[in-house]
Order: C-alpha cells, then structure tokens, then sequence
C-alpha cells in the first residue's frame, strides 16, 4: 500500500463570494507562507517556498502547449478591438490579482482581476452600446464583448461607449480591481488566450510552483500549486499569486518508460461549470476574497487540487516496484513547471519518515 507523501504547507486565505461574480471572506491566515522571494513577490506573500526538485520541462517530457485542446475559442477568437487595459495607462500593463476557474462560493471565477485603486476611472476596451447591470451593492457594465464588475457607473444602458475614451464607471470601494469577463454568447472565454487576448501589453516571466503531494491508499493524489507572477504592485495591498491555468502528471518507471498518458487534472481553456468544482479543487482550497483584500494588507491562498482522482484519472495499478510520478503546472503565459515524485508500490514510500514530512 502506497504510504504518503507529505504537501507543502499554505497559508489559507478567505472563503470565496456568495454570487458568481463579487468575491467575500474574511482574513487570510498565514500558516505557512513564503521565507524567500517567488517571482516578483516579496517573502510573505507566496503560499509556500518552491521545493528544491522542482524544474523546467525539457524536450523529453514531451509536453503540448496547454491551450491546444482543439476546444472552440481556446485560443483566437479575439474581438475587434485595440490591445489595451481599461484603466489608464492603457499602454503600460497592469497586475493581475486573479484569473479564471479560481474557486468562489458561488462560481469559478469567470474572468480577470485587475488590481486597482478604489475610485479609480474605468474605461471600455470596445467601442459599443452600454448594458448596466445592478447586482445588490455590486454593479456591472458591459460594451461589446467586454463586462466590467464592480464599479460606480458613469454610463446608462443603451449609451454610446468609445473605447479608451469612455469612463464607464469607477472601481467601487472597498473592492481595489476591476474583474473583466470576455463574454462570446453564453460562453465566458479565458481574456489571456493565445490569439485573443486584448489586454496588453501583458508579460509574466515566473514559472508555476508545485508542492509535494500527498498520494493516498486509494491512488488519489491531491497537490497544492499556484502562479507566481513577475510584475507585481502594491495598492492597498500586495499583488497576490494567482491559481494555475492547468495541472497534469504522468508515471514513469525509474528507467523512464511512460506508464499511460498525459492525464489532465485541471486545462482551463474557458470558464468551467461550477458542477466541476470538487472534481477540480481538494478540501482546504481557498482563495483570498473581496472582503480580505479590503480589510487585510495581504492575503495568501490555498490552492489545493485534485491532481489524481477528480477530472483525471487515478494512479494506475502498477506491479510492486519504485516508479516516479511526474507532476506539470502551467501558467497563463505558457511558463511550465516539473516536479518529479518517487513512488513505490508495495512496502513504504519512497524518500518518506513520516506522513507529515516532505521529501528532501
């Protein structure tokens, strides 16, 4: 029976929103954050420090690009529209606080946050009529392809908006960002894919980190990774990580023959139906919310994950023997990260003292 391999300790922040679009929670914790700088984000603010064996794939691991599902608008798709932010500096990139398919109370995350001051003015990136949407105290505008949460409008419904010239509205307080869903339809789109991105100029040069997992009897294995970022501010609070845009792994024997496939735990491609959430997220995930930016001068996730057992598939039934479990983690710019797990079947896990002790 496979002993346990032990995970990285993260900090957990607070819960997520109770509607799919305004996130809440309470204070974050700091359990078990950073001791060193991660990317461009300083010691304290990351979930955990990068274990030692993490690498960068190579050839060899003969990985695809992660957005290449063949799936409609994956990548493309992108709207008439000039590469922009919706705040100004439109031509100076901005930091990004959270991504897509990050776990809420009441949805995935279903676009970006764009970190911001309170009562900062927000502009459309589209040129189009304005939609003004209320949601309780949280108000929405959309102009063409584009909704932009959490703001004061300073437009009616069936306005005429020109883009980067137009102030929809203003960054409500407390909530310091502006979240940007790009809508095709009923379909919510990943606003950072390839060929389709509008946002920019957008760069991240920081690769994802991965902890070590945790493999239970049953051949599940559950892992805590998350997406440093290099270019990070400071409003009223410092730019968090974000979640992973995708999870995989792989077994090899030691010799390293494949054992199987390529198994994806997580590819998000799009917005995913909250149906999936606990095929995608482990217990203990949190992210930081609406209500801990607010009120906290920073606030750290847990981004805990089904790696083997949820969307992919089990280990496989191997014969007794030491094999080696690779774990994948990429970004939103593409950036990809791998750790490589010792694993036995039959007799203790390999490189483990106990279940609470991370492998060397």
């Amino acid at each position: 029976m496979a002993a346990v391999l032990a995970v990285a300790a993260a900090g957990e922040a607070a819960a997520g929103p109770p509607s799919p679009h305004a996130e809440t929670g309470d204070g974050a914790r700091a359990a078990g954050r950073s001791r060193v700088p991660v990317g461009g984000h300083p010691a304290g603010v990351v979930p955990f420090t990068p274990p030692a064996r993490l690498r960068r794939p190579t050839r060899r691991d003969g990985l695809p690009a992660w957005f290449a599902d063949g799936g409609l608008c994956s990548t493309g798709c992108r709207p008439v529209a000039a590469t922009g932010w919706p705040l100004r500096p439109f031509r100076r990139q901005h930091a990004i606080r959270a991504g897509i398919n990050e776990l809420r109370t009441g949805s995935l995350h279903s676009g970006i946050d764009i970190q911001a001051r309170n009562g900062l003015a927000v502009y459309a990136m589209q040129s189009g009529t304005a939609t003004v949407t209320r949601q309780g105290f949280d108000t929405n505008v959309q102009v063409g392809r584009f909704v932009y949460f959490h703001v004061n409008p300073w437009v009616a419904t069936g306005q005429y908006v020109s883009a980067y010239s137009t102030v929809v509205g203003t960054v409500i307080a407390p909530g310091g960002h502006v979240h940007v869903t790009d809508q095709l339809g009923r379909t919510e789109l990943n606003p950072l894919r390839p060929g389709g991105r509008v946002v920019g100029p957008w760069h991240d040069r920081a690769h994802p980190v991965i902890g070590y997992p945790r493999i239970h009897p049953d051949r599940r294995v559950t892992v805590e990774a998350y997406d440093p970022q290099s270019y990070v501010v400071r409003t009223t609070y410092p730019t968090p990580v974000l979640a992973p845009a995708a999870l995989a792994w792989r077994l090899r024997t030691r010799r390293g023959r494949r054992i199987g496939g390529l198994h994806w735990a997580l590819r998000g491609t799009r917005v995913l139906p909250f149906s999936l959430r606990h095929r995608i997220y482990a217990p203990g995930a949190r992210g930081g919310g609406f209500l801990c930016f607010a009120n906290h001068p920073r606030c750290t996730p847990t981004w805990r994950y089904r790696l083997a057992g949820g969307l992919a598939p089990r280990l496989p039934r191997v014969a007794p023997g030491r094999y080696v479990l690779t774990i994948y983690a990429w970004d939103w710019a593409g950036n990809a990260s791998a750790l490589d797990v010792p694993y036995q079947r039959g007799g203790r896990q390999v490189g483990t003292k106990s279940p609470a002790t991370p492998l060397p």
